[in-house]
């Protein structure tokens, strides 16, 4: 099989984000697979002699320096080699240069990807504003000459596609964690050859320029130094500020204090000497050298315009970067801490920035885009939050929400909220608006589109005009699926309406994500034919810091509390355990082992709640799922589950809930007859055991925290046909 002909444009002369990225992923890829070959606008390019290992480099002149000259070679460019290459991927901070995905459009290069590394004009000089205005001006044709958009960041996409009327994805910014491990060893010689063995380092990774805001941490520094003497600034990198940075550290006195290492191939070896890693950026696509400092196991301090997709692990703080004198506080407080440094390479592998996985991802999706018949926009049916009669959007569709703009899919926002008060007006006020979304989607839509549905759709009783729409854009060519959150019609919610949109509304569309084995069976004997995805268990995103678990006879309870769903929650004082309860709607109960914790915000609970065990149990009674929450836990992945993971907190499930063989899988805990049983599990059970539980939950939460169990099933649900 001949290996896929892949045309990279976008590397430049100074090593930066876009120059690491590349040769992250290019050098990591299956050469027998894909072969990469570069189009650069510098001689030479930043790591020559690395890339000339990767693939072929060719050399134009630049755009600025001789604009006809230009236009000749990049011309002569495709109309010699352009017949080669299935793909050309045009990696650029903004697109104030169409010519090289206009060049492949017209030679015929099929997919032509525009790949957007930063969310603002970063260039601030008179010839900074005037490519500024050029991107403005062909952002909104974007769409004429690539037909894939990639980004670091939505905000990107954003940046270089406004219209976002092109199949977008973003593409984790991934390295090689273990390169960045810890090492006490090396953190000595580094220390020791710059002189360092009794300070407090600051480190600082970037191009110096505008963009990464280094005048400000000079100045922040400074306050710094003037209350601990032994601090120490250290910044990595080149750039064109680099002479104005150097005056400014004589100007205000902190020259001997102030390292400029320059450009540097041993990053990885410098951070292990740094005591806190600092990014005061006026902005970001993502912030790579952030990544980095964490997988080396470094406090960050970031500004507040660096996306908070960049926090990966717990000891990450972001502020605005205004305040010189704040920013240096923030600076001597984590200092002060004097934590002991973290192996966090393994955090970053879990949540799948690791380029060894990322990078096999990519190659995949590579291939895949040469064998599309057209390219996908996809979208994300959502109801309009804060509309009468429509509930505030909880936690799970929250996350799926972010998730999913995460790769790429448009928000489509209903318009029509459910009947509240079931007046006629009402429901006529309902119909017509339900009426106008599925007209709005029908015109907006185009064949080869995917539209993802969040189910339960409301409104409810708008399941007919929801159940037609879907025939009209199968006819179009749209692909429609549902991502299943729950079956209201089992749990008698919602009436006949529910009972109408389970029965009716799911057949019509083409996919489902479904929680468990035991749904799709459940579905199949209910009429539904379309190819299913199993999610087993939700994403629950999470920034907080998790605590380390540890065995005692302390378990928790979080959800819904109230009697009809939890009504084994009256007898749970006659086991002798320390309950620890955290919801909604708990009566109370007079029992001395029982603490109830009251309400906690969804997107804290994983990092507050508290015990050995999460227990996940619906229905009546202790011994056993009964009534009928404890029938639809025989079916469904409750989010409780996500919670307790997500915080690292091993479960209790039932031996016959849906979720019991996830549990059992990736043995995350124990599966019990009856919550009778616990005490005695617990006295017997071997530390060893429970450590092994409470680390595949780490695990497991880890990725639950990243979305990647969504990222999977989104990107299963792209391959079904």
């Amino acid at each position: 099989m001949k290996p896929l002909r892949v045309l990279v444009v976008g590397w430049t002369a100074t090593t930066g984000g876009i120059e690491h990225f590349l040769m992250a992923y290019c050098g990591k890829m299956n050469r027998e697979r894909v072969q990469f070959d570069f189009l650069c606008r510098f001689s030479p390019i930043a790591c020559q002699k690395e890339a000339e290992k990767i693939g072929k480099i060719y050399t134009i002149t630049r755009r600025s320096s001789d604009v006809m000259r230009y236009y000749r070679e990049i011309n002569d460019f495709f109309r010699e080699h352009g017949h080669e290459y299935d793909i050309i991927w045009d990696n650029e901070c903004m697109f104030n240069d169409m010519t090289p995905l206009k060049k492949a459009a017209e030679v015929g290069i099929p997919v032509r990807i525009a790949h957007c590394h930063n969310p603002q004009n970063m260039d601030k000089s008179a010839i900074g504003h005037v490519q500024g205005f050029l991107h403005r001006v062909n952002h909104h044709s974007l769409s004429r000459y690539a037909n894939v958009l990639w980004a670091c960041s939505m905000e990107s996409a954003k940046w270089a596609c406004p219209a976002m009327d092109l199949p977008c994805e973003v593409i984790p910014n991934a390295i090689d964690a273990q390169m960045f491990r810890f090492s006490e060893q090396v953190r000595r010689e580094v220390r020791e050859q710059y002189g360092l063995e009794d300070c407090l380092v600051v480190g600082h990774v970037g191009r110096l320029q505008y963009q990464k805001n280094q005048t400000f941490l000079l100045d922040a520094f400074r306050h710094l130094h003037e209350r601990e003497e032994k601090a120490r600034l250290v910044l990595v990198g080149d750039g064109p500020d680099l002479t104005e940075l150097e005056a400014k550290a004589v100007t205000l006195g902190i020259e001997r204090e102030v390292l400029f290492l320059g450009n540097r191939d041993d990053v990885n070896r410098l951070l292990q000497a740094f005591d806190l890693f600092v990014m005061p950026s006026h902005f970001e696509g993502f912030g790579m050298a952030a990544l980095e400092a964490q997988a080396a196991g470094l406090p960050c301090l970031l500004s507040a315009s660096v996306p908070r997709e960049t926090k990966l692990t717990r000891n990450v703080e972001f502020i605005p970067a205004e305040d010189p004198a704040i920013w240096a506080e923030h600076m001597l407080n984590m200092l002060e801490r004097h934590e002991i440094r973290r192996d966090e390479a393994q955090t970053i592998a879990d949540t799948g920035y690791d380029i060894g996985t990322a990078a096999q991802r990519l190659e995949d999706k590579l291939i895949a885009l040469t064998e599309r018949k057209r390219f996908q926009r996809r979208f994300l049916m959502t109801p309009k939050t804060g509309a009468s009669g429509v509930p505030a959007l909880n936690k799970a569709r929250a996350d799926i929400e972010q998730i999913a703009a995460e790769m790429g899919y448009a928000p489509f926002v209903l318009h029509a909220p459910d009947s509240a008060n079931g007046s006629v007006w009402q429901a006529i006020q309902v119909g017509a608006k339900t009426l106008g979304d599925w007209v709005r989607a029908f015109y907006r839509m185009r064949q080869g589109d995917l539209l993802l549905v969040q189910y339960p759709y409301f409104p409810v009783k708008g399941y007919g005009v929801a159940r037609l729409a879907l025939h009209l854009l199968r006819w179009k060519g749209v692909k429609t699926a549902a991502l299943v959150h729950d079956l209201d019609s089992l749990r008698r919610i919602g009436g006949s309406a529910a009972r109408g949109s389970d029965q009716l509304l799911l057949p019509g569309f083409e996919a489902l994500i479904v929680h468990s084995q035991r749904m799709e069976s459940y579905l199949r004997t209910q009429g539904v034919t379309c190819p299913m995805i199993l999610m087993e268990a939700f994403d629950c995103l999470s920034e907080g810091e998790i605590p380390v678990r540890e065995k005692s006879r302390m378990v928790a309870i979080a959800g819904n509390l109230a009697a009809d769903k939890s009504g084994y929650l009256k007898d749970i004082g006659k086991v002798p355990l320390e309950w620890q309860l955290y919801g909604t709607n708990w009566a109370g109960s007079g029992s001395t082992r029982i603490e109830y914790h009251g309400e906690i915000a969804p997107e804290k609970l994983p990092e507050t709640i508290s015990g050995a065990f999460g227990i996940v149990w619906d229905g009546d009674s202790l011994d056993g799922l009964t009534g009928l929450y404890g029938a639809y836990a025989l079916l469904n992945s409750p989010h409780k589950l996500s919670t307790y993971l997500a915080g690292g907190l091993p479960v209790i499930v039932a031996k016959n809930a849906a979720a019991a063989d996830f549990v059992a899988r990736e043995q995350v805990g124990v599966a019990l007859n009856s919550l009778r049983e616990l005490p005695e599990l617990l006295r017997a059970m071997p530390e060893e055991d429970y450590q092994r539980y409470a680390a595949n939950a780490r695990r497991v939460g880890a990725q639950l925290r990243a979305g990647e169990n969504t990222k999977r099933a989104l990107r299963k649900l792209e391959e079904v046909e």
